[in-house]
């Protein structure tokens, strides 16, 4: 059927529902485990957080050693300033959604004709519309000043090319670990991409979740014996379907990149929110001139922030084993 004015559709003729299906918005397991919950009320950008003025977050760094050497008695310890510090700023990012409502709509889409209620299926396609943007925009390099600083930026391998205003070539530390061997999903290559991940033994040092594609994440899957596939209940709950992989998740989701798989380390990868713009309340606002028509919108102000860049790895040019 060919798509109608939206009235004719919800107003006119049978309908099997008056719920409206939802035909266009994708699940996002990154923004879901950035933003949701209790996690989500961690994101909020503390003052400690800001330079002044708030025009940047700050994340400070520790990235270098003490003078530190064998000790005995002609030893002679050096006396010399060693820096140790530094810090990464990330601008902040804004998004907003919004919709409106006119006088023929409110005029029509009312009483028994009005088979869906079109007020609040515009103020929750608002709420499903900024979320797909972002979800979209989190795994992109910045497009301007204004968006997210994304996982494009995070992998950019490019020395020169300043993340958080540091640039790899200033800072050894501060590399992307990008993979771009040509080769089949496996174990093996699983394996590689968690110890080029690593920043320590320890459990928190190592990455807590793998997002890839289907193909990729079911070709992992066929990989491993029946008896060893185990899931995460907490993502599979959510709706996330996924297979564990060294106790750690290995889940597809739709944005991201055919042939990609990236681990990530969520303890050094955080979506802080500022505390005036947290998705902002939807409510139907009136025109000035035209008082019958309303507008809503909500609106959201933060950015996604990496503490330890060397904790997360992108492998690219991945396949489906034969």
């Amino acid at each position: 059927m060919a798509l109608e004015d939206q009235l004719e559709v919800i107003t006119d003729n049978w309908i099997e529902s008056n719920r409206p299906e939802d035909i266009i918005f994708d699940d996002n397991v990154l923004l879901y485990m950035l933003m949701s919950g209790k996690k989500f009320q961690d994101t909020l950008v503390q003052p400690g957080e800001l330079v002044d003025g708030g025009k940047k977050i700050k994340c400070f760094l520790e990235y270098a050693k003490s003078h530190v050497g064998a000790y005995g008695n002609t030893t002679k310890i050096p006396q010399s300033k060693k820096d140790i510090l530094n810090a990464a700023l990330f601008g902040w990012a804004g998004y907003y959604a919004a919709n409106t409502i006119d006088l023929d709509e409110q005029i029509q889409n009312n009483g028994k004709a009005a088979l869906v209620d079109l007020v609040h299926a515009k103020l929750g396609n608002i709420h499903k519309t900024i979320r797909d943007k972002m979800g979209t925009d989190i795994y992109s390099a910045a497009a301007d000043a204004i968006s997210f600083i994304g996982l494009g930026d995070l992998f950019n391998t490019t020395g020169s090319t300043a993340y958080g205003n540091i640039k790899e070539d200033d800072m050894d530390d501060w590399k992307a670990n990008v993979d771009d061997t040509s080769e089949a999903i496996s174990f093996a290559v699983m394996q590689k991409i968690r110890r080029t991940a690593k920043i320590g033994q320890s459990k928190d040092k190592k990455p807590d979740i793998y997002i890839t594609t289907d193909l990729l994440k079911d070709g992992f899957e066929r990989t491993l014996q029946v008896q060893a596939r185990y899931a995460d209940t907490n993502l599979v709950n959510a709706g996330f379907d996924n297979v564990l992989f060294g106790g750690v998740p290995v889940v597809a989701d739709d944005k991201q990149a055919s042939g990609y798989m990236d681990a990530l380390n969520l303890r050094f990868l955080k979506a802080k929110t500022h505390t005036k713009w947290k998705f902002t309340k939807r409510k139907w606002e009136y025109s000035k001139d035209q008082p019958d028509t309303l507008t809503a919108n909500t609106r959201w102000i933060g950015q996604l922030i990496c503490t330890n860049r060397k904790a997360h790895a992108r492998h690219t040019n991945l396949s489906e084993p034969s």
